[in-house]
């Protein structure tokens, strides 16, 4: 059997990029002292939503006010490369 053209052209196959897309990420312990819950998603939207049903189940909150989503949405941070090399 003859190697593959790959390995023969360069001598080691070639890189694979893949795409990966940006994900999000919240701390809750920057706005809430001495909560360690990190939450991440895919999107901005859905990290919301996350977060929402965080502070309802996990400190209570049965109305969460539009000031701390814009205090959420500061520090929101981004995570993961959005590219990924395998080879």
């Amino acid at each position: 059997m003859s190697p593959s053209p790959a390995l023969v052209r360069h001598g080691r196959p070639p890189e694979i990029m893949l795409r990966r897309p940006a994900m999000k990420e919240f701390y809750c312990g920057a706005i809430i002292h001495g909560c360690e819950t990190r939450i991440t998603a895919s999107s901005e939207v859905d990290l919301l939503r996350s977060v929402d049903t965080h502070a309802r189940v996990d400190h209570g909150m049965t109305d969460v006010p539009d000031s701390l989503l814009d205090e959420v949405r500061g520090d929101v941070t981004g995570t993961a490369r959005a590219t990924e090399r395998h080879g």
